[in-house]
């Protein structure tokens, strides 16, 4: 079975995706491969997208369509690792009972730590061209006829990345996401508040907005922002309490502390920014928000701390 993703990244010497901006390259990779390769690409997307969505329709045990999940990564992430990234989100996903297929969107980044005034320059030029190459041309599959459900979960600067592109697509009506997932996002929380006009495209163009949080992330504090912006983010400390009422927070705190090892296994990357990814009862809580059947008062993962507020059960 292969992996699907898109990837702006240009190629270097050695045949491998480097950390500069290229126009989309639309992959095809097989499930074994340990990384994604330019040789795995396909003709274009008239060939990628008929792939995706047969896939997608491949019907599971219980006869229904696979969700299809667009991930988007965060700052400082490779090819390869966004790559592994993937293939843990869609394993551990479907191991809960949630069959979907899970879809990279793949953008530059510099490669360290330190890089991170390039990588949101990369993910600002990205934006325009996942409004593209994503969510307008699956907007078609979110016709009430259609099977698939899609939905998009986003981590660090990709949740960034992702208010970006809605906010460039605001004019464009005809789209739709499910369900809308950000967690240890890179966005500054006061965007959130109800009458911020440039996020408001985002909350217009899914049916749910779910934010998961920990005040622990050491990746999101203040001083390693380099004076982009020195707000405090959405992914440290929530949402404000004036946002929409179709979001709600979920506060990870408690839930980090009570990790045993918080040694990465699978992935790499600063554990207290990047755990959500490894960890049993966040990918429970997800998987009950992705499905949708439960109501978010409801889901038993969780409990409400507040109005809107919830936090993960430690």
């Amino acid at each position: 079975m292969n992996r699907f993703l898109i990837s702006l990244r240009d190629t270097n010497k050695e045949g491998r995706f480097s950390t500069g901006q290229a126009k989309p390259t639309f992959l095809a990779v097989p499930e074994s491969a340990a990384e994604p390769l330019p040789a795995h690409k396909l003709k274009g997307a008239k060939e990628w997208f008929p792939a995706v969505i047969e896939s997608a329709t491949a019907q599971d045990d219980d006869r229904k369509a696979l969700d299809i999940v667009f991930l988007v990564h965060g700052y400082n992430t490779d090819a390869k690792q966004a790559f592994i990234r993937q293939g843990l989100v869609e394993r551990e996903l479907r191991k809960r009972g949630f069959s979907c297929l899970v879809v990279g969107f793949d953008w530059p980044t510099g490669g360290t730590a330190v890089a991170y005034l390039y990588d949101r320059v990369q993910a600002t030029e990205s934006a325009l061209q996942m409004v593209k190459t994503a969510i307008l041309p699956f907007s078609e599959y979110q016709q009430a006829d259609c099977p698939i459900r899609v939905h998009l979960l986003a981590h660090s600067m990709g949740g960034y990345l992702t208010r970006e592109a809605c906010r460039m697509a605001k004019r464009m009506d005809n789209w739709r996401i499910n369900q809308m997932v950000f967690f240890g996002a890179d966005v500054s929380s006061r965007c959130f508040s109800i009458g911020d006009s440039d996020s408001i495209p985002m909350f217009d163009h899914c049916a749910r907005f779910t934010n998961y949080f920990s005040g622990y992330d050491g990746a999101l504090q203040v001083s390693n922002f380099k004076n982009v912006d020195p707000a405090s983010r959405v992914g440290r400390v929530g949402m404000p309490v004036d946002s929409p009422p179709k979001t709600l927070d979920v506060d990870c705190s408690a839930r980090y502390i009570k990790i045993p090892d918080r040694t990465f296994k699978t992935i790499s990357g600063m554990p207290s920014h990047s755990w959500y990814l490894e960890d049993e009862k966040w990918y429970d809580d997800l998987a009950y928000t992705l499905q949708g059947d439960m109501d978010r008062n409801v889901i038993p993962t969780r409990r409400k701390i507040g109005n809107d507020d919830f936090e993960l059960i430690p």
